[in-house]
């Protein structure tokens, strides 16, 4: 230790010293703190590799290596086991006693000196030698099964069981093949691999020391199915066909025997011959070919093979001979997934509707718009089995349902699409004014039918006099469906129009093609019809006004004047909406008119557009038969059969009936009645002779015509018609054939019904009750016996009286005659038995 002293000078001489404190001298750095404690690895049964991390501390100078001790288990003195220094933090241990337990500690150094000693590592046996090399055993597209020797030597411990690991081609990095189970045998299948990739493989031993050392890499291993010919195709169809060509369509073989199908061998036989020949120069490289240069109608049959490198594979043929003829198919639609039949678009915008379809021959593609025509800026494009609709500049009006109908001449098929323009809306429907009083007029209207794809906010309603041409809205905007517009200047007739308004603006206005005035008395009559004429009297009908000004209508009144002159004259009044004009002149002419009055006066007068000539008409006769389904009436026997059918004509026809070339005429059973207008004819309790056709005739001066209705009585069966002969009988069975009955009910027989009778009783036994045959087999009889058939028809009414065959004796035919007293004593014996 010693002090240091420091004296200041100047010319006139030196201070009295400073003296500093006592300093021991030593060197400026410190050493290093102690590094992590070694962690043991990649064990083997000479050697181990033990790593650490770096002092915290490094003592204020850099660290220039380590050093590391080892201790046997048991023992108290450390070993130092490097030469040199250790530069790096982790160092391989060789010359390991197999089987023995060591422990390690490591110490660093720097400029200052030695460090602190490390904490003591776990102490670790050595480890298992590497496997060998891994190799394939067996390969497929998915799995590949490894095989590899056991490590020559196990550490001194048991191997527990092995880690493999896997790489694909042209990677770095190793990954543990995962399994659900420890690997304990030297084998393993690999699951789950990608077809065609090659990779490669690794495998390490475990024992208590720890993972042993990996294997050598194993050669690049290709996941692939086993190289071989391919299979047949799983189908081979025909899809079409020309008269001089077949469509052929197949599936690709299930196994491809682990190789790229190269293509595809065709070939055909025709007809009866057994020489297949190869149709196909070239491979075929699709699943499909059209087979051309056949001889019309003519069958063939036709076979496939695929081929790869390995050659030609199995054959796969057609399952039945296929025809060169043409083929009709119905249109067919083809969807795909850019298919819309609903198109949403905005106004001035533009829309396509589009189709695919297919059909032989090529179908027609027609468009049509339900509800309307298509527009003028609608244009139809049409190429072979595509057929498009395009619409431009798009308003509310090209709103609705358009239909392509597909057409050939196997069938057809229709395709309709929806297409909404948002747009304004269009005009309001039935705009009409009652409550017309003095000074106001209340206006009624029905929503647009067309609302340009949004909903209806309001309603505008303006008005205008009829002298002006500006419009001035009435009432604000209108919610509702109707508006009472007051402060009208009364006697002064007034236009009216009514808009609706959407989000997108305003449409469309209806606009009334009337003035209304807005006045006490009532609007005129509207629409005055002539009804009817005859030779004296003039039927009128008409509408009632548009408004009653304010009050009740209380009659009409109607005026007549003879043409020529200007004269009208009142001839009654009522309170119906028709009047009968009478007491009028044969082949004169008139005008007519009706005025409405109510509580303020008469309204201006409806009157006809043209004079009406005073004389009957003659209209030629007419029935209407569309209330009879084709003119068809179908009955069951023994109800009433009624034919009710409206006439007309002027003067009033003739009415005759007739069934067949018979007249019918009212009795007991047949009732006709002729109205104005209507004849009826009605038959009680019908009979089957009831039907066939009927014969209207309707006669006048102007003209004859007669009309056919059709009636089917329709009941039970009659009997089969005889003779029911028995054939084929033996002395066990016989055959019993019948002929069908005469009339057979007006409907399809369903059945027959076929009963026996032995002799010596009077019960019929049924044999088959549901025959749908004219003949039956019988069988079971007695031997000797007589037995007599008959047979029933049966339809859905009901079963027809039976038919009955002659008695024959259940015999063998080629059997030695015997007498009819024999047989009786044989059959009385068999009763008695």
């Amino acid at each position: 230790d010693e002090g240091k002293e420091v004296c200041a000078e100047n010319r006139y001489g030196v201070s009295e010293p400073l003296i500093s404190q006592m300093v021991i001298a030593k060197h400026q750095f410190r050493p290093p703190g102690p590094p992590g404690r070694p962690v043991v690895y990649n064990v083997t049964s000479d050697g181990m590799t033990i790593q650490w991390e770096k002092p915290n501390y490094d003592g204020g100078t850099p660290i220039q290596g380590y050093h590391v001790e080892k201790k046997e288990k048991n023992s108290i003195i450390w070993q130092k086991v490097n030469t040199m220094l250790i530069r790096e933090t982790e160092y391989r241990i060789l010359e390991l006693i197999e089987g023995l337990e060591y422990s390690f500690r490591v110490y660093a150094q720097n400029d200052a000196g030695l460090g602190r000693m490390s904490e003591e590592s776990n102490k670790w046996k050595a480890m298992p030698d590497a496997p060998g090399t891994p190799y394939a055993t067996d390969v497929t597209g998915e799995s590949i099964t490894l095989s590899w020797t056991p490590p020559t030597s196990d550490g001194g411990n048991p191997i527990q069981y092995y880690i493999l690991e896997k790489r694909e081609k042209k990677t770095v990095r190793f990954y543990k093949v995962m399994t659900k189970k420890p690997i304990v045998e030297c084998a393993h299948r690999v699951l789950q691999l990608t077809e065609n990739m090659e990779y490669e493989f690794r495998v390490m031993a475990v024992n208590d020391a720890g993972v042993g050392a990996p294997s050598n890499i194993s050669l690049l291993i290709k996941a692939a199915e086993p190289k071989d010919i391919p299979c047949a195709p799983s189908v081979v169809c025909v899809c079409d066909s020309t008269n001089t060509s077949i469509s052929l369509e197949w599936s690709r073989p299930a196994d491809d025997g682990g190789m790229e199908i190269l293509g595809y061998i065709i070939e055909m036989v025709k007809g009866e011959d057994t020489e297949w020949k190869r149709v196909n120069e070239a491979l075929v490289a699709e699943t499909n070919y059209v087979v051309t240069g056949l001889q019309t109608g003519a069958e063939y049959k036709f076979r496939v093979a695929a081929v790869n490198h390995m050659g030609r594979g199995g054959n796969k043929e057609t399952l039945e001979p296929a025809q060169a003829i043409d083929r009709l198919t119905p249109p067919q639609v083809d969807i795909d997934a850019a298919f819309k039949q609903t198109h949403i678009v905005k106004a001035g915008g533009s829309v396509c509707l589009g189709i695919h379809f297919r059909g032989k021959p090529i179908p027609t593609a027609t468009w049509v718009k339900e509800e309307g025509e298509l527009g003028v800026m609608s244009e139809i494009t049409t190429t072979g089995a595509y057929s498009s609709l395009s619409i431009e500049n798009c308003s509310r009006y090209d709103t609705g349902k358009y239909t392509v109908n597909l057409e050939n001449t196997s069938g057809s098929k229709a395709v309709t699409f929806t297409v909404k323009v948002l747009d304004t809306p269009g005009p309001p429907e039935a705009v009409a004014f009652k409550d017309v009083t003095r000074g106001s007029v209340t206006l009624f209207w029905l929503p647009p039918l067309n609302d340009g794809g949004a909903r209806i906010h309001h309603y505008i309603v303006e008005r205008r006099e009829a002298s002006r041409r500006t419009w001035q809205q009435s009432g604000g905007k209108c919610m509702n469906r109707f508006l009472k517009i007051q402060d009208l200047l009364e006697g002064v007739p007034y236009f009216f129009r009514v808009s609706a308004e959407n989000q997108y603006g305003v449409g469309e206005a209806y606009e009334l093609t009337e003035a209304v005035t807005a006045t006490g008395q009532p609007a005129p009559p509207k629409r005055m019809d002539i009804l009817d004429t005859t030779d004296n009297s003039v039927s009128l009908g008409w509408l009632k006004p548009e408004h009653d000004g304010g009050s009740r209508i209380q009659c009409y009144i109607i005026e007549v004047k003879p043409k020529g002159t200007d004269k009208w004259v009142v001839v009654g009044n009522t309170k119906n909406q028709a009047y009968v004009v009478e007491k009028l002149t044969k082949g004169d002419e008139y005008d007519f008119r009706v005025k409405a009055k109510n509580e303020a006066g008469y309204s201006r007068p409806r009157e006809t557009l043209a004079p009406v000539l005073v004389k009957e008409p003659h209209i030629e006769p007419v029935a209407d038969l569309s209330e009879i389904t084709n003119q068809l009436i179908t009955c069951n026997s023994g109800s009433t059969v009624t034919i009710d059918v409206p006439i007309s004509g002027r003067p009033a026809p003739n009415v005759t009936w007739k069934l067949e070339e018979m007249r019918l005429n009212n009795s007991d059973r047949v009732s006709i009645k002729v109205t104005k207008d209507r004849t009826s004819i009605s038959v009680k309790e019908a009979m089957r002779g009831d039907g066939g056709k009927y014969y209207l005739t309707l006669e006048n001066i102007a003209g004859t015509k007669t009309f056919t209705i059709e009636v089917n009585v329709i009941g039970r069966p009659s009997p089969p018609a005889r003779p029911v002969e028995i054939s084929s009988i033996t002395s066990e069975s016989c055959v019993v054939s019948w002929q069908p009955p005469e009339d057979d009910g007006g409907t399809d027989i369903t059945s027959y019904i076929v009963e026996k009778r032995e002799s010596g009783t009077t019960a019929w036994q049924l044999i088959n009750s549901s025959v749908k045959r004219r003949s039956l087999h019988v069988s079971h009889l007695t031997k000797y016996m007589q037995y007599t058939f008959r047979v029933s028809a049966e339809n859905r009414f009901g079963v027809s009286k039976p038919t009955e065959s002659s008695t024959i004796v259940a015999e063998h035919p080629f059997c030695k005659y015997h007498s009819i007293d024999y047989l009786f004593s044989v059959c009385t014996n068999l009763l008695y038995e």
